[in-house]
């Protein structure tokens, strides 16, 4: 490793290319985060302070800017551009290639064409026959294959040009989106914007624009300063760049992940731009990079397609934070042919995960992906992405999605936890995977599951806990809302509606504060307050009103008390006597609601035996293995 400081001038202006390999980040350098200044407006102070230096015709100052790090071929034919293969410092190179862009671009806008043409030698290697490939070999920097398109784009056109040819990201005025501009092409417009602000400014106080394009062309060549390090043929450029995540933007699963593949292809011969371009690139669009939560993780979906991929492959867990160690260990011992069949691999379950998140009810895995959405659990992701790819009828794949669902609601329905799931999936996927009829196997599996965290509970649980569970409370509105609303469409005849009822919400029918309004069957009115403030508020309470409160209080939550309802106007309402909310319950169209508004009264006895039938209906619609009581 050989390490030594230059001038911007002299490591820029050199015959080479500086090459960033597919193995690291794309461009990553912003202007603003949030009301945060970042890289691009630092470096743009820093070369407006130097070019002041220089127009004030002080002494200029050295400016350190850090340290790029590359390898070198020896085995470079004779006659083509020097590569050299960037480890580190692609963010700093890149940037300083496009200030030459935005400094070429505002001196062509101001009739300084010489300037341009001298940036020109700092951006573009001089032709010559014994380039191997010169339309490629001119560049001196040869981009990433995702941002290659913008820089080529900056560094051959002009600004309008390159407006034009990425005109989704602006605006009709030509002003730049940039919220949603890729941030190469952010830096390059900001910094033309500042350095046409700063020459505008100095006109002001009669300094010609060519005198200021001079001193900041001036300042960022011969002031900047940057330690440039070669490394030699035993240092191993990959383990040196992840190492060096830290001084920058930290490095994600995914961006580990990609650097230990390609370089892993660069070693073994293979054309990493092919392979990035046929297949790599497929994971490379803003529908994987867009961060998504999943239980407590919010990481880039490609992430945790990569995480519920490894435990799909693998039938074991994996935590979190180790995603990319695991997913290492798992290629070595694959022993794959290529890295192109390793890619495709991975690549196989990216069609099932984006089904999933899609969530379309049209097919069995938009239907599981938009329970598991509404449920805010993806443990048993892996299982249905090793079911999507594997060689079995279609009806065998859906009865085993539903039988995740199944397996999941029924468990909710009777309070049980969920912590061993993570341990739970991984299981399931074993118990599959060596039998030639995966559907069997998994209700084998799921039946032999004896201990009180993992079972499949029976249909006389499901009917114990809608009596004393607290369903309110333990489910939460929009699981509640998607089990009632299943409840619902199975009690529906062919003579009932169509009825929509997406925008209904879930409510009690004995309201939650129920005092004023429903005296106690047999203690009568219970005090206004709730109940244990009306203890301590000095109310004498009987044991026997005691008792049928907290009777009250304990059913109230349960299923058979819970409902689908229009949003009441008013919140109020909720809380009004029983000959009020029959009312407003008989005017709804739903079967759900047709035998509740047929009583006299509502009370604690028929809240019970509304809540056995509720979870008769739930028993039948989440058959899963249809378990005897």
């Amino acid at each position: 490793m050989h390490a030594k400081d230059w001038q911007l001038n002299a490591v820029l202006q050199e015959r080479q290319q500086w090459v960033i390999p597919v193995y690291q980040r794309h461009y990553a350098w912003e202007v603003w985060r949030g009301n945060e200044e970042r890289q691009i407006i630092r470096l743009w102070g820093d070369l407006r302070e130097r070019a002041e230096e220089r127009l004030a015709g002080e002494d200029v100052k050295p400016h350190f800017v850090g340290a790029i790090i590359y390898s070198e071929p020896t085995d470079q034919p004779f006659g083509t551009v020097n590569k050299r293969f960037l480890v580190d410092g692609q963010q700093r190179i890149t940037t300083f290639n496009l200030v030459l862009a935005a400094l070429r671009e505002i001196a062509r806008r101001h009739g300084a064409e010489h300037i341009g043409k001298a940036i020109n030698e700092y951006l573009f290697n001089a032709t010559s026959e014994g380039m191997a490939d010169p339309e490629k070999e001119t560049f001196k920097l040869w981009s990433s294959s995702f941002d290659r398109p913008y820089f080529v784009a900056i560094a051959t056109k002009t600004a309008d040009e390159v407006r034009e040819q990425f005109s989704e990201y602006f605006y009709k005025n030509g002003n730049l989106i940039w919220g949603q501009a890729p941030k190469l092409l952010a830096a390059y417009w900001y910094l033309q914007e500042k350095i046409d602000e700063y020459i505008s400014e100095g006109e002001l106080d009669e300094i010609a624009a060519e005198s200021t394009l001079n001193a900041l062309l001036s300042g960022f060549l011969h002031s900047f300063q940057i330690v440039v390090i070669q490394l030699g043929k035993e240092d191993d450029a990959q383990t040196i760049f992840a190492s060096l995540n830290g001084n920058a933007e930290p490095l994600t699963a995914f961006d580990l992940i990609r650097n230990d593949i390609f370089h892993r292809a660069r070693i073994r011969q293979e054309d990493d731009d092919a392979l990035y371009e046929a297949h790599w690139s497929k994971l490379e669009t803003e529908f994987w990079k867009t961060e998504v939560k999943q239980g407590r993780q919010k990481r880039p979906r490609v992430d945790h397609l990569i995480s519920h991929s490894l435990v799909a492959e693998t039938a074991d867990e994996v935590h979190a934070g180790q995603v990319a160690n695991a997913y290492t260990l798992f290629a070595k011992k694959m022993s794959f042919d290529s890295v192109e069949a390793e890619i495709e691999s991975l690549l196989r379950y990216a069609t099932a995960y984006a089904a999933i998140e899609h969530g379309d009810q049209s097919n069995a895995l938009g239907r599981y992906g938009h329970f598991t959405k509404v449920w805010d659990t993806s443990t048993f992701h892996p299982v249905a992405l090793w079911v999507a790819v594997q060689e079995i009828p279609q009806t065998d794949k859906d009865a085993i999605l539903k039988l995740l669902e199944d397996y999941v609601v029924r468990r909710d329905l009777i309070g049980e936890t969920n912590k061993n799931y993570n341990k739970v999936a991984p299981n399931m996927i074993k118990a599959m995977r060596d039998d030639s009829a995966p559907l069997h196997a998994l209700q084998t599996h799921i039946a032999s599951l004896k201990a009180q965290t993992s079972l499949m509970p029976s249909r006389s649980d499901l009917i114990s806990a809608a009596i004393k569970k607290n369903a309110y409370g333990n489910l939460g509105s929009k699981k509640l809302r998607y089990i009632l609303t299943k409840i619902e469409k199975s009690l529906r005849t062919s003579f009932d509606e169509n009825i929509p009822i997406d925008d209904l919400s879930v409510e009690h029918i004995l309201p939650d504060k129920w005092a004023k309004h429903w005296p106690l069957p047999k203690s009568g009115q219970a005090p206004h307050q709730e109940f244990f403030a009306a203890v301590h508020a000095g109310h004498v309470i009987s044991p026997e009103m005691r008792e049928e409160m907290e009777v009250r209080e304990r059913a109230k939550n349960t299923l058979g008390n819970l409902t689908l309802l229009t949003p009441p106007a008013n919140s109020q309402n909720g809380n009004e006597e029983w000959a009020f909310k029959q009312k407003r319950i008989s005017s709804s169209l739903l079967a759900l609601n047709r035998e509740i508004a047929e009583n006299e009264q509502w009370d604690e006895g028929l809240i019970e035996k509304r809540g056995e039938r509720l979870a008769e209906a739930a028993d039948a619609i989440w058959g899963g293995l249809n378990p005897q009581t």
